[in-house]
């Protein structure tokens, strides 16, 4: 059975097959290079040294780099745009539905359920950095998880939500709009299970050790 969660910023969907084990594992990488990420560019926001950070993190307790692509901006819908099965996409949409029925997301999620967009109202901003954001520059991630013949792969999918306007120049547009563009990004990840095995308990208590979880389950997911 498919399941979701959200890590810091990373939508996660694990396909039917992803044993309960590798599930943790990957909350649990996927959480600490977040968090390692949003404390490098806490200041600067800066999305290259962002994704520097976040790969860097995921090398060092043995994951690998299969496949990257270059960012490209999205028109549309940013659903439609992603590289994956129609199966898969239900499933995104679904924990997507999921969290929208959450009274505290509000209309948060409008970035990925409906069309990207090219101009928001400057009041509608904090609304949608739902996740990763605090800035006007959100960083998000929707992830795919599969699992075949005990070998972990994991498809990412870095979404940037672009706002020019107020919180850099500090002025308002005259009309009280802000221009917006969303660009994606994809990677590969691998999991090298046998050596992640061997500090899969540091890696577990060094996020407990700050008595902060960023992981929640998304319940109410549509399996398809």
């Amino acid at each position: 059975m498919a399941s979701a969660a959200v890590c810091v910023s990373v939508i996660l969907i694990f396909l039917p097959g992803v044993s309960l084990q590798h599930q943790e594992d990957v909350r649990n990488s996927f959480e600490l290079a977040a968090r390692a990420a949003d404390k490098q560019t806490d200041k600067d926001g800066d999305r290259a040294k962002w994704c520097n950070r976040f790969m860097t993190t995921l090398l060092n307790i043995h994951w690998f780099g299969q496949q990257t692509r270059l960012e490209t901006e999205v028109n549309g819908s940013v659903l439609q745009s992603l590289q994956i099965s129609d199966s898969e996409r239900q499933l995104l949409t679904s924990a997507l539905n999921a969290l929208e029925r959450e009274p505290e997301n509000g209309h948060a999620l409008k970035l990925f359920t409906g069309s990207a967009l090219e101009q928001v109202d400057e009041d509608v901003i904090p609304r949608l950095l739902f996740i990763g954001g605090g800035c006007y520059r959100g960083k998000y991630q929707l992830a795919v998880c599969s699992e075949k013949n005990d070998t972990v792969s994991v498809t990412s999918f870095f979404l940037q939500f672009h706002g020019d306007g107020v919180h850099y120049r500090g002025l308002p547009y005259p009309d009280g709009k802000v221009g917006v563009k969303t660009t994606a990004s994809t990677y590969v990840y691998g999991l090298n299970d046998g050596l992640y095995t061997k500090i899969r308990g540091r890696v577990k208590d060094k996020l407990e050790g700050t008595g902060i979880s960023k992981q929640a389950a998304i319940s109410g997911l549509c399996n398809v």
